[in-house]
């Protein structure tokens, strides 16, 4: 997964991420999942902050590449960890990655 954007504190930012297989650079097609191909919460270090971040691509039929936008309005500077749910061959799948709010 890449990260292509940087978001700053109480501004709100698209975040872009594409999701790949591991090791690979093929394409991943996203499955919905509760009604959205992605579900994402964040949790800010050193603290009990936390937000649920929306997606803003909309799901489209059963698959929906791997490309995913995700609203993120963050209160706080510092580092947040992302949980990123997302769903491909009948299989759900998390992935975690670190966020710096600046």
């Amino acid at each position: 997964m890449r990260r292509r954007a940087l978001a700053r504190v109480g501004t709100a930012t698209a975040l872009a991420l594409t999701l790949t297989a591991c090791g690979s650079s093929g394409d991943t097609d996203l499955q919905p999942y509760l009604n959205t191909y992605t579900h994402l919460t964040a949790f800010h270090e050193g603290d009990t902050a936390f937000a649920h971040l929306h997606p803003t691509t909309k799901v489209n039929g059963d698959q929906g590449g791997q490309d995913l936008s995700v609203h993120a309005e963050l209160p706080t500077a510092g580092n947040w960890r992302l949980f990123l749910q997302f769903q491909t061959g009948g299989k759900l799948h998390t992935a975690a990655l670190t966020l710096n709010v600046g």
